[in-house]
């Protein structure tokens, strides 16, 4: 076999095989003679290193025994000498194990170590006798032993000899292992030079042998490759071996042809899309790819086939080598013939191998011609296919054919479609143009419109005005009315309560009976008045909501407590089964009490007999409230009626009853503003239930920033709270003289002194004149208005904090309330709707006096108040009057009570007396319990003081999340007495 048949592979593996077998040969000699230095390595240095080192110690010791022996003999003491015996004794001992190890090391005779061992034992001898001299007190003979004349000295030196002996023999054994390793050391120099050359000599002509098989096939690899970078397309390399350069030249030459098919291929496809890309238009784009097609496939027949308009079937466009009678079109549904494969697929079809004597029929492009192959290529496009192309030929397509087509299958697809899409996009300009025609058309019509719209807009625009115009006119007309038509029925009111308690008991009964139908026919129309005011209101969308906190016991008792006499004179039972445990109700609290009191006034006026009871229930997130009476009920035909203006049941209910019929329509409204509904359900003869459902908190436009809670409305005096008005001074500001004869009258009665200022400026003349105790004002005046009035009494430091209560027959906008609050008015109460108690109720709490403790002592406060009385000193934080009197009557047997309105009088009061315990509410004007609390705490003095809440949140976890916010103890209300105590006790003496 020639060495160039060999694989390159099979060469490197021989030569490193060899250079490897001499490798583990040189390794091998270097462990064997490696093996045999260190046999005389360690020859040397068990037997003469370490005798020569035994016999250094034993000669040591020796020398050390005779020296210390001369020591003892001029010793002073027996202590010293003791020592040194026993260091002579020491030195004997290691002589002694040293001719131990000599004896194991030593090559020598043995008997050489054992004359040093017999020299040692004589040597004791001798040291026993020169020591017993020495003890005898003959230490002249004693040293005389021991110099080099007597006995000692002698016999040391004769050890010495005999030691010496060793080291001799030592030193000859050390020589002669030095020469053989000399010798062993030369012979591997010599062995290792000789198997070194070999690989070096055998690496030398494996790489000779190497460079010759690799340099030509290489050589010749370049020179080809460097005629094929030059151009020279058929190049190839004539390098044969059935090594691999022969593989790599076979490879090199089938990638050069290779190469030279593509370029082909890449050349005929870049000249066929030069060609299409000379053409637009369908009709000469179509001849010129057929023609060129045909040529570059050696087809003998083409055609192109386009999807028609409808897509239902392919019609042939463009042919090259068909018969006339061939030109049949294909469905695109059916997907039929020689077309189906290729509308499936997507994907270019070949039929190859068809035989001339086959009797299978195949609807081609050529008819009944039967080619060798034909080429299907469909052009798809948005999923589907918009044209397809058939080549045949009567031959067998070659593969260089095949990959031309391949490759040249996007640009056909590409340029076809975008072909079609410029035949599409001229059909669309076309049709654009017309369209634009049409449309100038129409735009000039549209014009016409436009002005038409113009004129229309600027009516509509002033129709606006208008109607703006008339709302602004109509709130004005309710805001006017409001005040016009109250004012003269307040008079009638106010006049005939007048003369109904001062003419009591001296005028007839009879022309006394017309005093009471008068007031109370005049109360029933303003009650009219204002239905139809509250109406317009929530019809023209000016109804506000001022939401609160509130329980729905607090609510249901307020219309309960109201309503009360009208059921005690008719003899009904006025049940109220709200309990205690219901959850707060964010709402607005004035119309939850007006549609509440609308509908507990209804059963009880349609109730001749038995009760109405008022129940409460929670469910899911609202509380359904419910009033059921034992009333005549309604009839089924008439429930949907009932709720709508100016309607009642029937004319004979009206007739019977009376009413105007708008107070359920007020209260539907009013819940439906509140986001919560009215149902009924009723029975003839047997009764009515009417359900309010109210949100527990209702999604509100008004619910920004914090929501208060509800502070009730005090219709008595409180306990502690001054009725009697003696010495107190109040001034009403009033035009209209029947309502300052009804307020005089009133108050008059109870001992308050009476200014009157018939109008704005002569009221704040009298202020300035003498600051009273309270002020009554009215808002419409002539001049100088109530508003006018209220800023100026806010507007001094003297008059700042003047107790002022507006009592007017105006409707009030929000704007004017929320500017009526912001001035801290006390109260606000219309015109027509004055009643005794509550216009004294509210008086008798704006000028009550606030109970103070008796001073306590400066220093230290606490500690002489207690020890003055003995009492604990409790602070009560409640605006509430009957909690405030309820707390006082808990207390006061057992502290001394002071009382707080509001929170940040309730922190005044602490800062001032310190107290030992606060009982805090937190629903409370000015400044709430938390905020009250979070300035005790950060008062040094103040900061220790218990501070026990006492709220009516009592719901499952209100606890918890109370005390967490730093109070010391917790109490719902109603108070528990047995509780209190118990507080008490805990916070004030640790029990």
């Amino acid at each position: 076999m020639k060495l160039k048949n060999i694989k390159i592979g099979t060469q490197l593996r021989l030569g490193l095989g060899g250079v490897m077998v001499l490798v583990v040969f040189l390794g091998v000699l270097a462990w064997k003679h490696g093996g045999l230095m260190w046999q005389q390595t360690e020859g040397l240095y068990d037997h003469p290193l370490m005798v020569q080192r035994a016999i250094g110690a034993i000669e040591a010791d020796i020398l050390m025994m005779h020296r210390e022996m001369k020591d003892i003999c001029l010793a002073e003491n027996d202590p010293e000498r003791q020592t040194l015996i026993q260091m002579i004794d020491t030195s004997e001992a290691d002589a002694y194990r040293q001719c131990e190890i000599a004896y194991g090391s030593y090559l020598g005779p043995r008997s050489d170590v054992d004359d040093v061992q017999r020299g040692l034992v004589q040597w004791k001898s001798i040291r026993d006798e020169t020591l017993r001299l020495l003890r005898a007190g003959k230490t002249a003979e004693a040293v005389s032993r021991t110099r080099a004349g007597g006995p000692g000295g002698a016999h040391v030196q004769q050890l010495l000899r005999h030691v010496q002996d060793l080291r001799d023999f030592a030193a000859g054994r050390a020589d002669l292992f030095y020469g053989d390793a000399t010798r062993l050391h030369d012979s591997l120099d010599w062995q290792l030079g000789m198997v070194v050359g070999l690989i070096l000599l055998m690496c030398v002509g494996v790489g000779l042998l190497l460079l010759r098989g690799i340099r030509r096939p290489l050589r010749e690899l370049i020179t080809v490759t460097d005629q094929y970078r030059q151009g020279k397309m058929d190049a190839r390399c004539g390098y044969e071996s059935a090594n691999e350069f022969g593989a790599l030249s076979a490879a090199f030459n089938q990638m050069v042809a290779t190469l030279q098919t593509e370029m082909h291929i890449k050349e005929n496809v870049a000249k066929l899309a030069g060609v299409l890309l000379q053409e637009e238009e369908l009709r000469a784009f179509c001849p010129a790819m057929l023609q060129t097609l045909l040529e570059q496939t050696g087809s003998q027949v083409g055609a192109v086939y386009l999807l028609n308009p409808q897509k239902t079937a392919f019609e042939l466009h463009e042919s090259i080598g068909l018969s006339a009678d061939s030109h049949k079109a294909f469905s695109a549904t059916n997907r039929e013939g020689e077309f189906g494969a290729a509308l499936a697929t997507l994907k270019i079809q070949r039929i190859t191998e068809i035989p001339a004597d086959s009797h299978f029929t195949f609807h081609t492009v050529s008819g009944d011609f039967k080619p060798r192959e034909i080429i299907t290529i469909p052009v798809p496009c948005d999923g589907g296919v918009t044209a397809v192309i058939s080549l045949a030929s009567v031959r067998s397509y070659p593969e260089p054919t095949l990959r031309l087509v391949d490759e040249v299958w996007s640009v056909l697809t590409a340029r076809i479609n975008g072909v079609l899409g410029v035949r599409q996009l001229r059909d669309f300009s076309r049709r654009l143009e017309q369209q634009n025609h049409e449309l100038e058309a129409q735009q000039k019509e549209l014009a016409l419109q436009a002005d038409e719209l113009r004129h229309q807009n600027a009516e509509l625009e002033m129709q606006k005005r208008q109607l703006d115009e008339a709302s602004r006119l109509k709130s004005t007309f309710l805001s006017n009315m409001s005040h016009e038509l109250r004012t003269p029925l307040n008079s009638v009111i106010a006049l005939s309560g007048v003369l109904n308690r001062r003419l009591a008991k001296t005028i007839p009964a009879d022309e006394y009976s017309y005093l009471e139908i008068i007031e109370r026919n005049g109360k029933h129309l303003l009650s009219l008045i204002n239905d139809v005011l509250d109406i317009s209101r929530i019809e023209a969308g000016r109804e506000e909501l001022s939401l609160a906190c509130f329980t729905v016991r607090t609510l249901v008792g307020e219309v309960v407590a109201m309503l009360e006499p009208l059921a005690q004179e008719k003899q009904l039972a006025l049940l109220n089964e709200v309990g205690n445990d219901l959850p707060p109700v964010t709402s607005d609290f004035g119309k939850c009490r007006h549609i509440l009191q609308n509908l507990v006034a209804n059963a009880v006026k349609f109730t001749e007999a038995g009760s109405v009871r008022i129940s409460a229930q929670q469910v899911d997130d609202a509380i359904c409230i419910a009033i059921s009476d034992t009333g005549i009920g309604i009839a089924a035909e008439h429930l949907s009626h009932i709720f709508e203006e100016f309607r009642q049941a029937d004319e004979s209910t009206s007739r019977k009853y009376g009413g105007t019929g708008l107070g359920l329509s007020i209260a539907k409204k009013y819940a439906g503003l509140l986001q919560g509904s009215i149902t009924v359900a009723s029975t003839p003869g047997t009764g009515s239930t009417f359900t309010f459902r109210l949100p527990l908190r209702s999604a509100l436009p008004a619910m920004g920033g914090k929501i208060p809670d509800y502070t009730g409305v005090a219709t008595t005096g409180g306990p502690g709270v001054a009725v009697a008005g003696h010495g107190r001074t109040i001034l009403l500001v009033e035009d209209t003289e029947p309502v300052v004869i009804q307020v005089t009258d009133i108050l008059s009665c109870e001992g308050y002194t009476v200014r009157v200022a018939r109008n704005g400026a002569e009221a704040i003349a009298q202020i300035e004149q003498a600051l009273p105790d309270a002020v009554i004002l009215d808002l419409m005046m002539p001049g100088v208005d109530g508003f006018q009035v209220l800023k100026a009494i806010r507007g001094t430091e003297r008059t700042g904090q003047l107790p002022v209560i507006i009592l007017t027959a105006k409707h009030v906008t929000p704007e004017e309330l929320s500017f009526l609050k912001g001035n801290h008015i006390h109260q606000l109460i219309q015109k027509g709707d004055v009643g005794r108690g509550e216009l004294l109720a509210a008086v008798a709490k704006m000028v009550a006096p606030r109970v103070e403790p008796p001073a306590p002592a400066p220093e230290p406060r606490r500690t002489a108040r207690v020890r003055r009385s003995g009492k604990p000193v409790v602070l009560v934080v409640e605006d509430n009057p009957d909690n405030m009197a309820t707390a006082k009557a808990l207390l006061q047997d057992t502290c001394i009570v002071i009382e707080a309105t509001d929170g940040k009088v309730g922190v005044e009061q602490a800062r001032r007396h310190v107290p030992d315990l606060i009982l805090m509410d937190l629903a409370l004007p000015v400044m709430d319990g938390f905020a009250a609390l979070a300035a005790i705490r950060e008062d040094e003095s103040l900061r220790d003081i218990p501070v026990v809440v006492v709220t009516a949140s009592a719901m499952k976890g209100n606890r918890e999340e109370i005390l967490a916010c730093g109070f010391d103890g917790y109490i719902s209300k109603p108070i528990d007495e047995a509780l209190l105590r118990t507080v008490l006790e805990e916070k004030l003496h640790g029990g």
